[in-house]
């Protein structure tokens, strides 16, 4: 069985540690019509930065929008797109039912 599924879009996205702000980011991506399928961390207590790999829900769903979008949330410093990196792999999950 093939499964037909959308190619990977690598980001990273650097943003203050303030109250609120991965809700407000994490609900841009998600609103914008991408779903996050792997995420890694890290934070200094101040600043944060995250790198992601994203599926876009259909193909008319950009990243560049994506990233424009990103770049006006409170909080967030920078949204880059990393282009064809392999450094966030998704992770696949099997249900056995």
């Amino acid at each position: 069985m093939t499964r037909n599924t959308p190619s990977l879009e690598h980001i990273r996205i650097e943003f203050a540690c303030e109250e609120g702000a991965l809700r407000r980011t994490l609900g841009v991506i998600e609103a914008r019509g991408f779903s996050v399928r792997s995420m890694q961390m890290g934070s200094d207590g101040d600043r944060a930065v995250m790198t992601l790999a994203l599926a876009p829900m259909d193909a008319s769903r950009r990243i560049d929008t994506l990233l424009r979008q990103l770049d006006r949330v409170y909080a967030v410093e920078n949204a880059i797109h990393l282009s064809n990196d392999t450094r966030v792999a998704e992770v696949v999950h099997v249900a056995h039912g």
